[in-house]
C-alpha cells in the first residue's frame, strides 16, 4: 500500500515544467465557485459553455456529505519564487488538532457547528514546490503527480467512490484579502460524482479547493493601507471551501461582486442577503471588509440544508412566550419555521444568536474602517444578539450554486437576513452620535446590510410585523405574521409570534376560490357595513398593504378583462 510521506525531494524535480494548461482540465464539466466571473477569466481564459446535462446539476446541487468523518488531503503548494512561510505542523494542527488553539481549528469548528454530528480528520502534505509562479496554477496537476505516494482511497470517508475533500493551501495571500492580482483568488472546483482527476486507486477527487497561507495585516495607524506584514490565515477561509463538499452553496450576491458601488446604492439588487451571519455569505472579503479574526457559525438555514438540525415547523395560532435557545450550543428548540407558503418553500426561520454563549465561534462581526477610518475604531466589533429572521425562497430556480446572486438570474433572494438595522429612511444622522460610529444602529457602512438582529436592547428593533421596515409580507402577499422580541436570558430568547391561517389574497370571503363573490363581499364590507375578509389581508387583491376600492376594481379587471392575478 502507498504511503503518505514527505515529499519534498521529488516535488521540485518534477512539477518545474508543468503545463500551463493541462490537458485534464475541462471546465466545462464542473462547477466553479467563489471565484468572480472576471477573476475565473483572468486566471483560466474564457469559461466554455457547461456540458453539464439538467440531471447531473440536479444531483450535484442535492448531494450532501452526510457521513460521520470527513476525511481531507491537504496538499501544501509553494513555488521557487513565492516560498511558504510556516511549517507543515503549524498546518496540521490549524486544520486538524481538537481543543489545542486558542481560536479554534477548522475540526473544533465543524464540531461546534454540526452538534458532535460532523468529524473532520485527514492527513497533510508537506511543502510542494511546484517551480515558477507566474501568477496562475492549476492545482489538479499535482494530484497526477502526487499520485505514486498517496493512497487517495483513505480519503473517501462515506464509501461513494470519491475522495471527501482535497484542500491545497498555496503560499502567500489571497487575492480576496490581499486586492493583489499577482495573488490567487481562493475557489472551490466541483464535478459530479464519479468524475473530476482520477481515478487513483480507484477513487476520483469531484471536490476540491484552495485557501492561502497567509493574510495582510493593516496598518494599525491607518488601516486604509496594508502594513506590509503578512500573518497565518484564519480558519475561515478554510471553513467556508470546505463548506462546500459538504454540499453547502455560497449564499453571497455573485452579481457585481467587485463593483464597489453596488456596497452604497440603496435597491440595486445587490444587498449582500447574508454578511457575516453565516459563514456561507460575504464574510468578510478585503474588497468589502476587514475578515474576523474568530470564524461565524452557518446560519440555521446551512446548518437545516446539512441534517444538523431539523426546525420546529409552528402552526398558525399565537405563541405568547415562545423559548428560543441559542442556535451556537444546541440544536433543540433553537430554529422555528412559519410557514408562508409551502408549496413553493417559502418561509421564516427563527434563530436566536448570542455572542456570550460558551461557543468557541461566532462571537464578532467584520470590520469596516478601511472605508470609514477614523469614525470608525480599527478592528472588529461584538456580534450582535438577538433574534436573526431568515426568509426563505426554496423553489427558487434550478441553479443551486448562484440560488443568492438575486436579480437577474432570479426574481429575489433564496436565503436573506431581514434586518432589523437596516431602513434607507434611517441614515447616519439618525444615530445617537449624528454621524457614523461603531454603534450605529440605524445605518450601517455601505450599505453592507448587516442584518441587525431583532432584540429587545435597541428600541424600534424588537418588532417584525406587516407594518414595520423590514415588514413580514412574503414574496407574493400579506402574511400577516408578527415577532416581537420581549427579553433576552442567558441562553434563551422569549418571543411573542402570532401566525394567521392561510389565506389566498382575494380571496375575501374565504372560499378557497377568487370569484365575484369576492367583489360582491368587498362591496360589502367597504360601503354597506358588512364584516371584513378573516384575515384582513386577504382583501388586499393589488397587494398596497391596503383594503380599500383599488382592490375591488383590481379583481374586477382580473375577473373580466384580462388584468393580473392578484398577488405582490
Amino acid at each position: 500500500m502507498k504511503k503518505l510521506v514527505t515529499l519534498s525531494l521529488i516535488c521540485g524535480l518534477i512539477l518545474m515544467l508543468a503545463p500551463r494548461l493541462s490537458s485534464a482540465m475541462d471546465l466545462s464539466r464542473s462547477i466553479l465557485l467563489d471565484i468572480p466571473p472576471e477573476k475565473a477569466e483572468e486566471q483560466f481564459g474564457k469559461l466554455p459553455p457547461s456540458q453539464l446535462t439538467p440531471e447531473e446539476l440536479a444531483q450535484m446541487s442535492s448531494y450532501r456529505f452526510t457521513a460521520d468523518t470527513l476525511k481531507v488531503l491537504v496538499i501544501l503548494v509553494d513555488w521557487v519564487n513565492r516560498p511558504h512561510t510556516y511549517p507543515m505542523p503549524v498546518f496540521d494542527r490549524l486544520i486538524f488538532s481538537r481543543d489545542f488553539l486558542p481560536d479554534g481549528s477548522v475540526a473544533d469548528y465543524y464540531h461546534e457547528v454540526s452538534y458532535g454530528q460532523a468529524t473532520v480528520v485527514g492527513e497533510v502534505i508537506d511543502w510542494v514546490n511546484a517551480g515558477l509562479y507566474d501568477g496562475w496554477f492549476w492545482f489538479e496537476d499535482l494530484l497526477w503527480y502526487l499520485d505514486p505516494v498517496i493512497d487517495y482511497s483513505q480519503f473517501d470517508g462515506d464509501g461513494n467512490g470519491d475522495v471527501d475533500a482535497v484542500t491545497f493551501v498555496r503560499s502567500g495571500n489571497g487575492e480576496e484579502d490581499s486586492q493583489d492580482p499577482n495573488d490567487i483568488w481562493s475557489y472551490a472546483m466541483i464535478y459530479p460524482e464519479g468524475e473530476g482527476p482520477g481515478p487513483f486507486d480507484g477513487v476520483y477527487v469531484s471536490r476540491w479547493n484552495t485557501s492561502p497561507e497567509t493574510r495582510p495585516l493593516r496598518d494599525s495607524l491607518n488601516p486604509t493601507i496594508f502594513s506590509g506584514v503578512n500573518t497565518l490565515n484564519r480558519i475561515r477561509v478554510f471553513c467556508h471551501e470546505l463548506a462546500h463538499n459538504f454540499g453547502l452553496p455560497d449564499l453571497y450576491d455573485y452579481d457585481d461582486k467587485l463593483v464597489e458601488s453596488t456596497y452604497y446604492t440603496p435597491n440595486d439588487a445587490n444587498d449582500h442577503p447574508a454578511v457575516d451571519w453565516c459563514l456561507m455569505g460575504y464574510y468578510g472579503y478585503g474588497i468589502l471588509s476587514l475578515g474576523t479574526e474568530i470564524a461565524t457559525h452557518m446560519c440555521g438555514w446551512s446548518k437545516k440544508e446539512i441534517g444538523w438540525i431539523s426546525p420546529v415547523v409552528l402552526s398558525e395560532g399565537t405563541y405568547e412566550d415562545l423559548v428560543i435557545y441559542n442556535i451556537e450550543t444546541t440544536n433543540d428548540s433553537s430554529l422555528y419555521m412559519l410557514p408562508i407558503d409551502p408549496a413553493e418553500g417559502e418561509y421564516f426561520l427563527l434563530e436566536y444568536r448570542n455572542r456570550n454563549s460558551s461557543a468557541k465561534f461566532d462571537k464578532v462581526d467584520s470590520d469596516f474602517s478601511v472605508y470609514f477610518w477614523p469614525d470608525l475604531t480599527y478592528g472588529s466589533d461584538p456580534l450582535d444578539r438577538g433574534l436573526l429572521i431568515t426568509h426563505v425562497h426554496d423553489s427558487l430556480g434550478a441553479d443551486y450554486w448562484r440560488i443568492n446572486s438575486g436579480t437577474p438570474d432570479h426574481p429575489h433572494y433564496t436565503v436573506a437576513m431581514e434586518d432589523a438595522g437596516y431602513n434607507p429612511a434611517q441614515d447616519a444622522w439618525s444615530n445617537p452620535e449624528g454621524f457614523v460610529t461603531d454603534s450605529a444602529h440605524w445605518w450601517y457602512p455601505y450599505e453592507t446590510r448587516k442584518e441587525a438582529p431583532f432584540s429587545h436592547d435597541v428600541v424600534g428593533q424588537e418588532l417584525f410585523g406587516p407594518a414595520t421596515y423590514p415588514n413580514s409580507n412574503g414574496y407574493y402577499r400579506p402574511t400577516g405574521i408578527v415577532v416581537q422580541v420581549d427579553s433576552i436570558v442567558d441562553d434563551r430568547l422569549y418571543a411573542f409570534v402570532h401566525l394567521p391561517a392561510q389565506f389566498q389574497l382575494g380571496d375575501a370571503n374565504g372560499d378557497e376560490t377568487v370569484d365575484v363573490g369576492d367583489v360582491v363581499y368587498l362591496v360589502n364590507y367597504l360601503y354597506k357595513y358588512g364584516p371584513p375578509p378573516d384575515p384582513v389581508e386577504a382583501g388586499d387583491a393589488n397587494c398596497d398593504a391596503a383594503v380599500n376600492v383599488g382592490d375591488v376594481v383590481f379583481l374586477v379587471n382580473y375577473l373580466y378583462k384580462g388584468g393580473d392575478p392578484p398577488g405582490c
